[in-house]
């Protein structure tokens, strides 16, 4: 066998050169927290990996509870979303949102998240289900795609960053100066929209601070389809972030995040 050849796994195709096999596992774990539920070929293409693998590494997850496959079509399994769970609960934001995400539910008749940035990513940390998550799951531990609405508020609040990869720099200062103007971010996804898994949601944020004045978080609404959000749903919004920040003001110092 030649040095650094990786041979074939055992009724599969060989994991692609420098991509371990828990890693193409990842892949496509948080392939499937994106879409939602999805098919073989859809996944293997979404990750990149060979469909052979895929489907290899997709069986394994199956008999582990981590996915759950029905009629060809996989979808995170309770072991990950009860991992994800726990995650959630443990985190300072979820203790202080509860209320806040309740509230903002009720007032825009659709679903709610807390959203945060972790490990450079936007990742929802709360959330409450509604009609939207057929298409746009808010379930703790999703991440969500770049120039999400929690990305963009989050960035309006602090100093200049990066373009997310969608967007050149102006286009992404015109978007973050409409958020500085009305205080919170409308976006759309799917049907040609940046990420989501092709079905139209429309997503609404407001910032989250901390005692310093500094955004750490983003809490907002989707809603699926064609249907747009109400006129006070940008104020529910940020009567929301205004809750939360205040109820993370409240929580000892030294259980803070």
């Amino acid at each position: 066998m030649k040095r650094g050849h990786t041979p074939p796994h055992e009724g599969g195709a060989a994991t692609p050169p420098g991509r371990s096999v828990l890693e193409g596992a990842f892949l496509l774990l948080e392939e499937l927290a994106r879409r939602g539920d999805a098919g073989l070929t859809d996944l293997a293409a979404g990750t990149g990996l060979p469909k052979a693998t895929a489907h290899r590494l997709l069986d394994q997850l199956a008999a582990l509870g981590a996915v759950e496959r029905r009629s060809g079509r996989y979808r995170i399994g309770a072991a990950v979303a009860h991992l994800a769970r726990s995650w959630g609960t443990a985190h300072p934001l979820s203790r202080a949102a509860a209320q806040p995400l309740r509230g903002l539910s009720a007032a825009t008749g659709t679903s709610a998240a807390v959203v945060a940035p972790v490990g450079g990513s936007m990742v929802v940390v709360s959330g409450l289900p509604g009609p939207s998550d057929e298409m746009f799951p808010l379930m703790p531990g999703l991440i969500l795609p770049p120039g999400s609405g929690a990305e963009a508020v989050i960035s309006a609040s602090g100093p200049a960053t990066a373009p997310p990869p969608a967007y050149s720099a102006a286009e992404w200062a015109r978007r973050l100066s409409r958020v500085r103007e009305r205080g919170v971010d409308l976006h759309r996804y799917g049907n040609g929209g940046d990420g989501g898994n092709g079905a139209a949601t429309s997503c609404l944020a407001a910032p989250v601070h901390d005692p310093t004045g500094r955004a750490v978080a983003a809490i907002g609404v989707c809603f699926p389809g064609h249907r747009s959000p109400p006129a006070t749903a940008a104020d529910a919004a940020l009567r929301a972030a205004r809750m939360l920040s205040a109820n993370l003001a409240r929580l000892p110092r030294a259980r803070k995040a």
